[in-house]
């Protein structure tokens, strides 16, 4: 990414930044340190992109942008303090998760107070804007069942991968892009829906081959992690379907948790499922920019445009 357009995005992290230091004040200062272990590493991507669709289409008041955008991130936020506890897992970002840190039940309570001062702060503020964030937290939640219910699972199959990335990960990346279009009324909402949906999947995809690529302390966890938790993922999928033998080296591992066997699956994803699932991210993140290429001309939509190259050029 152009080093002036990252100075842009740091600035516009920073307005995100200071609005969410606004409105998040618990009376509990464990709430708050749970909320600061996790919300402290993020991205931000699903503020920015409120943030952007919103000046691309001419929106003049910022802090509009900001505060819809840092209830998003919220919600964003309380699934993942949820999904760590779900999945045990240790580390978030290269950082200790808040489980593991404070505890389940500050975690599961640090969770609940994230998505209640969502709903909270946006109910006051637009109701069609809460309505689409609230269905998506509800499609995000049936992605984390979908996800329980196929774990350890060798026989799901790429719509199967795509049904729960979609809902996970994908739809909450696409309602962000959908109210950055409401706050003005826009009559681009089907465009922002497409654009969003297909960045969601490409960014969700390229995490996963993530999962199998380069140095464990660069991408920030273990490698092989999400085939630990009977994760499925898509460049393992590539990789069963040109590599016969695979499959029964998975259900070996589901079987024996063996790590001799783990390293054997993860060298063989690496050798025959990566090259696949990569180019099935850069191919969602084509459609997503094909998608934005019909907005107007303007900065703000170059910006979507690089983070649509940059969910896929990522290395953490």
């Amino acid at each position: 990414m152009d080093i002036k357009l990252k100075t842009a995005i740091k600035s516009d992290i920073d307005k995100v930044d200071e609005k969410l230091k606004e409105i998040v004040k618990p009376k509990s200062g464990l709430l708050f340190d749970v909320y600061k272990q996790v919300i402290d590493s993020g991205k931000r991507l699903r503020p920015l992109l409120v943030f952007y669709v919103s000046k691309a289409l001419g929106l003049d008041k910022d802090d509009d942008a900001l505060v819809v955008g840092s209830v998003i991130e919220l919600v964003h936020t309380a699934s993942l303090l949820h999904d760590d506890i779900i999945d045990e897992a240790l580390f978030r970002r290269g950082r200790p998760s808040a489980n593991s840190v404070f505890g389940i039940k500050p975690a599961v309570l640090g969770g609940d107070y994230l998505f209640s001062l969502a709903y909270n702060i946006v109910l006051k503020y637009n109701k069609e804007i809460a309505r689409r964030i609230s269905e998506a937290a509800y499609t995000l939640t049936e992605g984390e069942v979908l996800e329980i219910e196929r774990a350890f699972n060798v026989n799901v199959s790429i719509d199967d991968y795509l049904e729960v990335i979609y809902k996970k990960t994908a739809v909450l990346i696409e309602v962000s892009c959908v109210c950055g279009g409401l706050l003005v009324e826009s009559d681009y909402i089907d465009v922002l829906s497409d654009y969003g949906k297909n960045l969601g999947l490409a960014f969700q995809i390229k995490d996963d081959c993530l999962d199998y690529m380069g140095d464990a302390k660069e991408v920030g966890k273990d490698l092989g992690v999400d085939l630990r938790e009977g994760k499925i993922t898509l460049p393992v999928l590539v990789a069963m379907d040109r590599n016969k033998d695979l499959k029964g080296k998975i259900e070996e591992f589901f079987d024996s948790k063996n790590t001799r066997v783990l390293n054997e699956i993860v060298f063989n994803v690496k050798k025959c499922g990566l090259d696949g699932a990569l180019k099935e991210a850069k191919k969602y993140a084509d459609l997503a920019k094909k998608a934005v290429n019909e907005l107007p001309v303007s900065k703000y939509k170059n910006y979507l445009l690089a983070i649509a190259d940059y969910s896929i050029e990522r290395t953490k």
